[in-house]
């Protein structure tokens, strides 16, 4: 009698420790830590998030994506060679001038971060993603433009409000300004010019600001994560030729590729839109990194 009850007891701990290590597994499928998801494996994104209703999603969405991103790739890899074989400027004149090929570098630099698809938590989105050369620098796969019409972003298949504007005619709009002859606005990017281009100078570049903080585009949780990107790009030289030596010189706390590879938007940051703490000094630096992000970027390189 007694091994009968052993053997019901042995059977019942099993039975309940599997059940455990499936529940287990499972809820980490869900939270996107898995095998395929598990935390520092940034190439892999968490499971789909797909909020539409059957038949708004094209069926050749998941093709096209990675059709796109092949290309990017591409153009990134064409941009790293480009800029390797380039002659180095120099820097001369009083003011301090970048001469000979100084514009060029200045080009390429915008190309390579145009292109970079690290400028996402899961380092899968590109601003060229949504900007491709051959499709006016708009958005470059012709179901989402029939059916979407907004591209999905870095957490798929979240995706942003509107179509993505074109390069090619974007930045010729003027800072917001009043005319007092015709009693009117002008200038500034959107219907409602709310991307008003005073303190870049560039309603276009002002306007590009948004996508990388965007939760349905690249959903960054902090600015400052695109300063902390590109202290690892392959081009760091290349930005601090431009900008300087010692513009990516900033002391980023040890979580800071946790928070990175985090969307914005998770509940974890609550309503925190600097969750990266970072001394007032550094914090400028990571702005100001920002803020040259975009002026490099409208530059179109061939």
């Amino acid at each position: 009698m007694r091994e009968r009850r052993l053997t019901a007891l042995v059977i019942l701990c099993v039975t309940v420790a599997a059940t455990l290590l499936i529940s287990t597994q499972f809820l980490s499928a869900q939270n996107g830590v898995g095998q395929e998801g598990k935390k520092g494996d940034r190439d892999e994104p968490p499971p789909f998030y797909n909020p539409y209703p059957p038949g708004i999603l094209p069926p050749d969405l998941t093709q096209e994506i990675e059709r796109v991103r092949s290309e990017v790739r591409s153009i990134e890899n064409e941009a790293l060679a480009q800029w390797q074989a380039l002659t180095p400027p120099t820097l001369t004149n009083q003011p301090p001038i970048l001469a000979n090929t100084g514009m060029r570098a200045n080009q390429l630099l915008g190309k390579l971060m145009n292109f970079d698809e690290h400028m996402s938590p899961f380092e899968n989105r590109a601003c060229g993603f949504c900007h491709m050369p051959y499709a006016g620098f708009s958005g470059p796969i012709p179901s989402v433009n029939l059916t979407m019409i907004a591209y999905p972003g870095s957490f798929q298949f979240r995706a942003g409000k509107r179509t993505a504007q074109r390069y090619t005619y974007s930045p010729n709009f003027p800072v917001l300004n009043f005319n007092a002859a015709q009693n009117a606005f002008f200038g500034g990017n959107f219907w409602d010019s709310r991307a008003t281009g005073y303190l870049l100078g560039s309603p276009d570049a002002n306007q590009a600001q948004g996508p990388p903080v965007d939760t349905q585009e690249h959903a960054l949780p902090d600015t400052a994560c695109i300063a902390f990107r590109l202290q690892t790009a392959a081009y760091r030289p290349l930005f601090e030729t431009v900008w300087g030596a010692g513009s990516l010189d900033i002391k980023f706390p040890h979580n800071t590729e946790e928070i990175c590879e985090t969307p914005g938007g998770a509940a974890v940051f609550g309503t925190n839109t600097m969750p990266i703490r970072l001394s007032p000094e550094d914090r400028n630096k990571a702005n100001n990194v920002f803020q040259r992000l975009f002026v490099e970027i409208r530059r179109l390189p061939a």
